[in-house]
């Protein structure tokens, strides 16, 4: 269903209904309302207790070690090729940081449902995900180390939303009843926006040439498949509830993130290959999600 939010948008620019400059006002609106409106849906829908914001911050620091630990062996299983190759350094990035926000929350609400404090995990994931794609993310993209700069990395939309949102949550404050709706509703918007995005953008690329680089296959294959067990194994060792342990690996088998595709087209990055693994972990996730989930299932939940 996810997926098929993206048709319409596929549809619109195929019959030319919509440009391709279109893209960039819907990704402006994505960014700047809907994502601000997701984080403080999922942090003010559930009551902060201390074992609840324990839980947050050890979720943050154990996937920042995670998707670390992911990048760097990337790296060392393609260092030769990543010295001599940009695309292989996006490749690394992309293979770690995946869409957990956008994607990842109604993942959380549908695999775990009646349990809502499962999607405040997905900003905690969030966060740690912006922090290393705008620090070790851009420097293996790029290169150099100019463009790390402290000021965009705390002083970002998703940053700044997160701060508002932990905030709020850890204050207790509730909103009215309409407000909150209103901002609900934006918020849940995130992912029918996220993927008719995506449809667009497909509608502007040839499968072919997307298909035929296998850099994608290296990238989808770290992100989809390396990533979940990456993640799932660490959270398997240490002494945490198993919702929060099921939550840490639904969210590792998201597909890419869209920050990856923003951070290399802004910044002389290989923006090409990063919009191309995009596109290509959310179309094979339709496949490698069900997949990942039935045998976590089997391994931890039987």
């Amino acid at each position: 269903m996810m997926v098929a939010y993206g048709v319409p948008g596929y549809l619109l620019v195929k019959l030319k209904v919509l440009g391709e400059d279109s893209i960039k006002a819907f990704a402006k609106f994505l960014l700047y309302v809907c994502q601000p409106a997701l984080s403080l849906y999922t942090l003010s829908s559930v009551d902060a207790t201390p074992t609840l914001i324990r839980d947050l911050w050890i979720f943050f620091f154990v996937t920042l070690v995670g998707q670390v630990a992911i990048i760097f062996l990337y790296f060392f299983i393609f260092r030769k090729k990543m010295k001599l190759d940009f695309a292989h350094r996006v490749c690394a990035v992309a293979g770690a940081c995946g869409n957990v926000g956008f994607f990842g929350v109604p993942l959380l609400e549908n695999l775990i449902p009646g349990v809502p404090e499962v999607r405040v995990y997905s900003a905690a994931f969030s966060i740690a995900m912006n922090l290393l794609g705008w620090t070790l993310g851009l420097l293996l993209m790029t290169g150099d180390r100019k463009y790390i700069k402290l000021k965009a990395v705390f002083i970002n939309p998703s940053v700044i939303a997160f701060a508002v949102s932990f905030t709020l949550f850890a204050l207790r404050f509730k909103f009215p009843p309409q407000p909150a709706e209103y901002i609900e509703t934006l918020g849940r918007m995130s992912t029918v926006v996220c993927m008719t995005i995506l449809g667009m953008r497909l509608a502007t690329k040839k499968l072919t040439s997307i298909f035929s680089n296998y850099r994608i296959y290296v990238a989808a294959a770290s992100k989809l498949i390396l990533s979940p067990i990456v993640i799932g194994a660490i959270f398997s060792l240490l002494p945490l509830n198993q919702e929060l342990k099921t939550s840490a690996f639904i969210l590792a088998c998201c597909p890419a993130a869209t920050m990856i595709q923003g951070l290399a087209e802004t910044h002389g990055g290989d923006g090409r290959t990063a919009a191309d693994i995009v596109l290509s972990t959310s179309l094979m996730c339709i496949f490698t999600i069900p997949l990942m989930w039935t045998l976590y299932n089997f391994l931890f939940l039987a």
